[in-house]
């Protein structure tokens, strides 16, 4: 499941969990999707714990939250 928030730019962004290495779901990757700007490549943030946590994460969270690890996050390549 993802989560859709708005930046401090007024970009909406999508959020999801996504498994780590051959799809393991050890260290895990928050990946953040532009739908505002489909030219922006899509950005990533690798997490503590599984991939459970991960999605919990990011439904338990405030945007803020969602924010602060959108800056923290790399781009996708």
């Amino acid at each position: 499941m993802s989560q859709t928030f708005t930046d401090e730019n007024l970009l909406t962004w999508e959020a999801f969990a996504s498994g780590g290495r051959f799809g393991l779901s050890i260290r895990p990757k928050v990946i953040f999707h532009c739908l505002s700007d489909q030219s922006l490549r899509a950005r990533f943030v690798e997490v503590q714990g599984d991939e459970a946590d991960a999605e919990e994460m990011i439904h338990g969270s405030q945007t803020a939250r969602l924010r602060e690890l959108l800056k923290e996050s790399k781009e996708l390549e």
